[in-house]
Formats: structure tokens, sequence, C-alpha cells
């Protein structure tokens, strides 16, 4: 034990003051993913939220209203609107199908089944801890991508990065085609049609993956004709990504 301690005073005194080895570059040897681990890159930010932080319940209500309120959101009803105007289906009523009137009515269904489906994604995604935000494919393959988008849209990921269905999709889209039962005319406001614009709403959130998924190819297109980047920000998803490769 003496000569032990006499070695180590010596080696002291050899190298005095030496400094402690740094860990801040290295976190050491990586350890293997568990089997529910998933390498994703980090959704875009929205005001107040870090991408890839975990979400509080504000951070969650924040992205949905960015989401739900945005420019794109008062637009998209505004297409729909035109669409069935000019379509209407058979035997629907003069008062929903031709007019100022008409258009108003058409517009006002069409944002009440977006903002019911969105507000409906928040609630259930935070009781059922989902994460809200869209995560890109990790691919550079177009046909990847698209696939990717569908199948994001019927199964997302929860809090902890596993996959899950996307029960928070699946409740926002039959919560928005069921709302409108009260108050579509006669003969639009059963449970046929309203599993129709349920379809519709699904069909809604699947847009908004394929917007941010492809969202770099939009901006460079936007930039080519010279469109201000704070307008296509207030047009493009909040979730949208912000790097092709892998964290």
């Amino acid at each position: 034990m003496l000569t032990q301690e006499l070695s180590q005073t010596t080696s002291d005194s050899v190298v005095p003051n030496a400094p402690a080895p740094s860990f801040a570059a290295s976190s050491g040897p990586s350890q293997p993913p568990s089997s529910d681990a998933i390498s994703i890159p980090a959704p875009a930010s929205v005001p107040g939220i870090e991408p890839g932080t975990p979400l509080t319940l504000h951070d969650r209500f924040t992205l949905e209203t960015h989401t739900t309120f945005n420019p794109g959101a008062f637009a998209v009803p505004a297409a729909e609107a035109g669409i069935t105007m000019a379509h209407p289906p058979d035997h629907f009523p003069r008062e929903w199908s031709d007019g100022p009137g008409a258009f108003g009515r058409i517009y006002g269904a069409t944002f009440a089944r977006h903002t019911t489906g969105g507000l409906s994604h928040f609630a259930v995604a935070a009781v059922f801890r989902e994460d809200p935000r869209y995560y890109p494919s990790a691919s550079t393959n177009p046909v990847a991508r698209f696939i990717h988008v569908l199948a994001f849209t019927v199964i997302d990921r929860s809090d902890s990065g596993r996959r899950t269905l996307a029960i928070s999709n699946l409740s926002g889209s039959l919560a928005g085609g069921f709302v409108g039962m009260t108050f579509y005319p006669d003969g639009f406001n059963d449970t046929t049609h309203a599993l129709q614009r349920s379809s519709l709403e699904l069909a809604n959130f699947a847009g908004h993956n394929l917007t941010a998924e492809f969202s770099p190819e939009i901006t460079r297109i936007l930039h080519k004709f010279h469109f201000p980047d704070h307008l296509a920000d207030a047009f493009l998803p909040p979730d949208r990504k912000i790097a092709q490769s892998q964290p």
C-alpha cells in the first residue's frame, strides 16, 4: 500500500495540473438502437417550438393553430367550394349550388369540416400521446417519398418515437365528416355522406403530409417565380422538413 501511494505521488509530481479529459466532443461508443427506435429527421419549428424537442400541451396547441388557421387553411375551402359549385352533386338544393350565398354556405361548411378535424386531431393526439408533427422520408426517391406520405397518414409516431396507429388523424377525419350532419341540407346529412366527407378530410391530412414532404421542391419553384419567402412560409405547413439528411 505504501509503495502504491509513493508511486501515485511521483506520478502527480511529474505531470502537475494535468487537464481532465473532455467528453464534450464525444459521447463514447454509440449504443445500438432498440427495436422501437426510429432514426428520422426533425421537423421544422414554429414560434416557440424547437425542432426535435418533446411537445408540451402549449406547443401542441401552437402547432395546431398554425396549421388550422394559416392562410392556406382559408384558401383550400375556397377552392373546394368553387369545385363543388362547378360540379354540384345530384339533387343539391339551389341555395347550395347557385350564387354568392351558395358559395358562402359551401365555404363555411368546408371550413367547419377542416377546423373540426384539426382541433379533434389536436385533442386526440394529446390524449394518446401522439407526436402531431410530420416526419419526412429519408429517401430521395420520389416514389418512396410519396408512399411514405400515404403511410404516415395512417401510421405515425408516438411521443417516444414508436410507430403507432394514427388515431388522431382517423378521429379528426370522422369528427370533420360528421359535424356536417348538423348543417347540411336534407339528403346530405346522413351517415353515408358523413363518411364521404370523412374520407375527404383524411385526404386533407394526406395533402398536408404531401406538402410538407415536398416543401423543398415547392420552395424552389416559388423562388423561381420570385414568391416572397415570408408569404411562402405562411402557406407551407409549419412542421415541414428542414433537412434531407438524417440527424
